[in-house]
């Protein structure tokens, strides 16, 4: 069991503060001897769509034989589940054990770190001891200025750009496109986007850069029984078809960024096929039960909610379907559930009590019940899954915060 001041350093939201720069974590490193430099690095920035494309680039790395790390944020569960080693998060034991080795040096060189720099720096460590030969490393927010960005990576993902943390990353696609090409160093460059005001400032830092779409055109198509997703394209004139673990339009996208640095690093088809087919990413449409079907997705800003729009109005009928939901303030919240509307006839509001950023359940109900022919207002989110139950929908779709899934899938799930 962690200890109560590592869950009060880590875990706990009342002490979350976001101080972009790199100088504090650059200290602590190097009075570490510098184990970010340890391991190759395939650094990964987007809007949306990180965890996915690490997902499948761990699965593949691994099923080659690799020892393999990865950092993703934030966490559904548990703090542990933000650094991975041979697809087995950290145990406590080593957690704690790190956790107050870099406490110390905190203290030796008067440096205090926020909660994501502090858990950054225990990853780095950590993977050094664990002696990885690959690190699938996801950007906190933006890039050039996050704390993950003291790397020299082989490989820098930038996985599409869209509008969100504008008071940190700037006001246009263009500028925040520009924060994400921060982590852009001498390796290779892949894009999972082609739009123009990304590719423009992309250009600027790397004009061999390698846009997956323009590259190999894929066709992607959903199957809403298996919870699937089929894509097709063609490599050297060779055609290729896959069937994705994952559904979603945009894991098509993903999984071909994850797909040129397998390709780009010789591995066998098996292993390609094997990170296809047997990825797992918890809170992006999940399907947790079935008979009604319950589906978990982390939609956590207005691209997300695009995106599974895109995704569920293809596969089934709107009035088949009733959301339950809780936004954070900071978040475009109208404009989400403007999207959320073209998915659902029916919506529940909810609260996250626990984060101090949640917006209470009454005020998201009068930001956007006109959207909906059926709103109803539940302030206990388990309370709304049970009144959802009896709404005799085909579907249940909980989405919104990451908080939000974690307070109503408790526990892991292998669905």
């Amino acid at each position: 069991m962690l200890s109560k001041q590592l869950l009060d350093d880590l875990v706990n939201l009342k002490n979350f503060i976001i101080i972009p720069g790199k100088d504090r974590v650059e200290s602590i490193l190097a009075s570490l001897d510098n184990p970010q430099n340890a391991y190759k690095i395939i650094h990964i920035t987007g809007t949306n769509g990180k965890g996915s494309t690490a997902a499948f680039l761990e699965s593949g790395l691994f099923h080659s034989g690799f020892k393999v790390g990865k950092f993703t944020s934030p966490h559904l569960y548990a703090i542990n589940e933000n650094i991975v080693f041979n697809l087995m998060p950290i145990s406590d034991v080593a957690l704690e054990c790190i956790y107050w080795q870099i406490k110390e040096k905190m203290q030796q060189l008067s440096i205090a770190l926020t909660q994501f720099e502090l858990l950054t720096v225990i990853m780095f460590e950590y993977f050094k001891q664990q002696q990885i030969q690959w690190l699938i490393l996801e950007v906190g927010m933006g890039g050039l200025h996050d704390a993950t960005n003291v790397v020299n990576s082989a490989y820098a993902i930038i996985t599409n750009v869209s509008m969100e943390h504008c008071q940190w990353l700037g006001n246009s696609v263009g500028e925040i496109a520009r924060e994400k090409a921060g982590i852009i160093k001498y390796g290779k460059t892949i894009l999972g986007t082609n739009a123009t005001e990304v590719i423009e400032e992309i250009h600027k830092f790397d004009q061999n850069y390698i846009d997956v779409i323009s590259c190999y055109n894929p066709i992607v198509n959903l199957d809403g029984t298996s919870f699937t997703t089929q894509i097709q394209f063609q490599d050297h004139a060779v055609n290729k078809k896959y069937n994705l673990s994952l559904l979603g339009k945009f894991q098509g996208l993903n999984f071909l960024c994850a797909y040129y640095v397998f390709k780009d690093l010789g591995l066998s088809e098996e292993s390609i096929n094997y990170a296809a087919t047997t990825t797992r990413w918890q809170g992006r449409l999940q399907l947790i039960a079935i008979n009604p079907h319950i589906i978990l997705d982390a939609t956590h800003n207005l691209a997300g909610a695009q995106s599974i729009k895109q995704t569920l109005v293809e596969l089934f009928d709107k009035n088949d379907i009733v959301i339950i939901t809780s936004i954070l303030k900071d978040k475009q919240v109208k404009e989400m559930l403007q999207e959320f509307a073209n998915i659902a006839s029916s919506i529940i509001f909810t609260s996250i009590k626990s984060n101090p950023r949640g917006m209470d359940c009454h005020d998201l109900y009068a930001s956007g019940s006109s959207f909906f022919a059926q709103s109803y207002v539940c302030d206990d989110p388990n309370e709304a899954l049970q009144l959802a139950q009896t709404l005799n929908k085909k579907i249940i779709l909980v989405t919104g915060s990451t908080y939000l899934l974690a307070l109503l899938n408790k526990e892991p799930s292998t669905t």
